[in-house]
């Protein structure tokens, strides 16, 4: 209970303080992100990390769909190898493993395609991503 007191008390205080800074201090941190946002050397980095993503983006995406197959026939053999030592409901439930793994191979492979082909669509960036508030 005293958690909970302190807690709530914790909670309290920090929004009468944070009410009486106000719009002001908020607008204020947000021009300077802002500006720290459009200063030409940050905008380069920015650049340089949007053309390296893209450069990479279907190197990583090969090797996720690689690493899924991998998983699913890892997954199929293992259950192979258990289904032979055990009887009917062993080799179904091996089936059922086996076609569950796949599945998901599968639609990892398709949001790698998926995220891959976004970021080789996307444009840059030209505003601070998620401060829109006030606009």
């Amino acid at each position: 209970m005293k958690g909970k007191f302190l807690f709530v008390a914790g909670a309290a205080v920090g929004y009468v303080l944070g009410a009486r800074a106000g719009r002001g201090a908020y607008v204020k941190i947000k021009d300077r992100a802002e500006g720290i946002w459009e200063n030409p050397s940050v905008q380069k980095g920015v650049k340089q990390a949007e053309s390296f993503v893209k450069d990479n983006a279907p190197v990583v995406g090969s090797k996720v769909k690689e690493a899924a197959s991998a998983g699913a026939g890892a997954v199929s053999d293992t259950a192979s190898k258990v289904a032979s030592k055990g009887g009917p409901k062993a080799k179904d439930a091996a089936s059922k493993a086996t076609e569950a793994a796949k599945d998901a191979a599968d639609k990892v492979g398709d949001k790698a395609d998926e995220a891959v082909s976004k970021t080789q669509e996307g444009g840059g960036t030209s505003k601070l991503p998620g401060v829109n508030v006030g606009e």
